[in-house]
């Protein structure tokens, strides 16, 4: 199965796809003026497209959601339907009884779900935190070293290609 998908990303059948969603290779201060800009242009290719499209990105997001909970939902009422005709066959139980056992047990299930989940947030948020702030600090470090390592000439290139950038989506924006 994984050989496949290997395969199948190697192969030529994904089309230009692969050239736009290929992850980009890791800036090193070796890379050439034209490989920076190119760098530096697609970041905001992609910043460009997603504030053209946000709305539709947004409510595309919300669909795929709702579809999501719809299908739950849909799931929950087949596997309650099950559950409730077992309920009257073998406790001979009739629809109201059968549902107020449903209720009930769902509503145990949930308080106890949720005492669980109330005993597991510090442990979740601090193990949140500290993978954050570690990713945080990785991210930097590997920045700054990117940075130091450059050349002056290439600093100003650097920062001029952002500004530029960040210059014609600004002016694009005000439009």
């Amino acid at each position: 199965m994984l050989n496949f998908i290997e395969n199948l990303k190697k192969s030529k059948a994904i089309g230009w796809l692969a050239v736009l969603f290929k992850k980009p290779a890791p800036a090193s201060p070796d890379d050439s003026d034209g490989q920076m800009l190119a760098r530096v242009a697609w970041q905001f290719f992609w910043l460009f497209l997603a504030l053209l499209f946000f709305e539709d990105l947004l409510d595309f997001a919300i669909e795929i959601m709702h579809s999501i909970f719809e299908i739950l939902h849909l799931l929950l009422e087949f596997i309650e339907g099950y559950v409730e005709e077992i309920l009257e066959h073998f406790l001979h139980t009739d629809h109201h009884q059968s549902e107020t056992i449903i209720v009930n047990a769902l509503l145990l299930i949930g308080l106890y779900g949720f005492y669980r989940f109330v005993r597991a947030f510090p442990r979740i948020v601090r193990r949140l935190k500290r993978n954050y702030g570690a990713v945080r600090l990785k991210y930097k470090r590997r920045r700054l070293a990117y940075w130091r390592a450059l050349l002056p000439n290439q600093k100003i290139k650097l920062t001029a290609a952002y500004l530029t950038g960040l210059a014609l989506l600004l002016f694009w924006l005000t439009l």
